[in-house]
């Protein structure tokens, strides 16, 4: 009785430090849905190479290659943020291709962080757009190839709506099979706003009104693609930029909440 009591103890203490800890960790790709019916899905703790080998095909010089390490896991939007979610924080719909469950676009990247803001405020959590690195781990999923479908563009079209199968239009999200965590249309559909601005474009000398407009003007990296560019364009490594001010109807963003 005693020797069982003993092989039993370590275990207790697990579950109660478990319990302490606010329960065991998630396991990759499991979901909560929130107040506006977005789902967001856990992704693990770990590291990863971003950027693109230069043997990729169709990779450009600012795909350099870096080492991310992730020493929390964080939860993001299974899917880009539909229409319907857009208004029942925002009140407004500015997409050009309507419907509820499409993704919203003709959104600046300066309108897709007060939607996180004010979406944070609703859930009591700290909401914001995925850093690059934390989109690119997300859209991989542990794949090391040009698309989380493998290195071949004839399997894009199994996970993304693309130029070669979108029909010149954005898609209801989801339709499309998900990545090993479960995320949806991480290649093509909408392109997806990141959060932050490179280093190289900050001027740490001007100040005042010039340095405000150029804040407000400055470069902002999306990622994906859309369904209105090429396949090559697409790959997890692919970026693009625009101004914070841009807005287009093949651009939009998905939501990242912090865990505690």
């Amino acid at each position: 009785m005693n020797a069982t009591r003993i092989v039993f103890l370590p275990i207790l203490v697990a579950l109660l430090a478990a319990t302490a800890a606010g329960g065991p960790e998630p396991k990759p790709g499991d979901t909560v849905t929130n107040s506006v019916g977005m789902k967001l899905a856990f992704i693990p703790p770990g590291r990863f190479t971003m950027g693109s080998p230069d043997s990729e095909p169709d990779r450009i010089p600012n795909e350099k290659r870096s080492e991310a390490i992730f020493e929390k896991g964080f939860r993001i939007g299974v899917t880009e943020v539909t229409q319907k979610q857009w208004r029942e924080v925002m009140g407004t719909d500015p997409s050009f291709f309507k419907g509820d469950d499409r993704p919203v676009e003709h959104i600046t990247w300066h309108e897709a962080r007060e939607f996180c803001a004010r979406l944070g405020e609703k859930e009591k959590k700290r909401c914001r757009l995925p850093s690059e690195a934390e989109w690119e781990y997300a859209c991989r999923a542990g794949t090391v190839t040009a698309y989380n479908t493998g290195k071949d563009k004839a399997a894009l079209g199994e996970a993304g709506w693309y130029l070669g199968n979108s029909g010149n239009q954005s898609h209801p999200v989801g339709l499309k099979k998900p990545n090993a965590w479960g995320l949806h249309d991480m290649h093509g559909n909408v392109s997806e706003w990141c959060a932050e601005r490179p280093e190289s474009e900050v001027d740490h000398y001007d100040t005042g009104s010039a340095q405000l407009e150029r804040e407000e003007n400055a470069g902002r990296d999306h990622r994906g693609g859309s369904w209105g560019l090429g396949a090559s364009d697409c790959r997890s490594a692919a970026r693009h930029r625009n101004s914070g001010n841009y807005r287009y109807f093949d651009l939009g963003f998905r939501v990242l909440c912090e865990v505690e």
